[in-house]
């Protein structure tokens, strides 16, 4: 009959662990924050720019009021001096340039308020940025984290 065939032993193989997947799940958060981020800073860029574009319209109105007021009174001045027209019309032409100054100045007292407005949005702006610059530092620390733990990890060909 033959040989007894021997029992061999059995080898204990070491399991494979389960990857531990949180630092990746970890990243997948963050990276949809940063996300998130990104668009709350284009967000903000896009409300500063359009401050800024307000800001300069009304710099725009300001500058063409004076600009009416100064020419308009130069005119008065012009033809009271030539002697087209009499005292009375003059004061007349005074008290409007004098309304066309009080025009001038609101608009520029508007204007001060929207440059308030727009350093307000800047001010955001540049918060979002710094935030966001972070995150992505962050992030990329995670990512390098991630990839030392898995480089020092044992091989499946070991």
């Amino acid at each position: 009959m033959g040989r007894k065939r021997s029992k061999r032993e059995l080898i204990d193989v070491a399991e494979r662990k389960k990857e531990d997947k949180s630092l990746d799940k970890l990243i997948a958060v963050r990276r949809q924050r940063l996300d998130r981020m990104e668009f709350e800073r284009l967000e903000a860029r896009q409300q500063w720019r359009q401050q800024r574009a307000r800001l300069r319209q009304e710099k725009q109105g300001w500058s063409d009021a004076v600009a009416q007021a100064q020419a308009y009174w130069q005119q008065a001045r012009a033809g009271f001096f030539k002697m087209t027209t009499s005292s009375g019309q003059f004061r007349q032409s005074k008290a409007v340039y004098e309304r066309l100054q009080q025009a001038a100045a609101l608009l520029l007292q508007q204007a001060w308020q929207t440059v308030a407005a727009c350093r307000v949005a800047g001010r955001a702006f540049f918060d979002a940025n710094q935030q966001l610059s972070e995150a992505r530092r962050q992030l990329e620390k995670l990512s390098i984290l991630r990839d030392e733990i898995r480089s020092q990890r044992p091989s499946e060909d070991d």
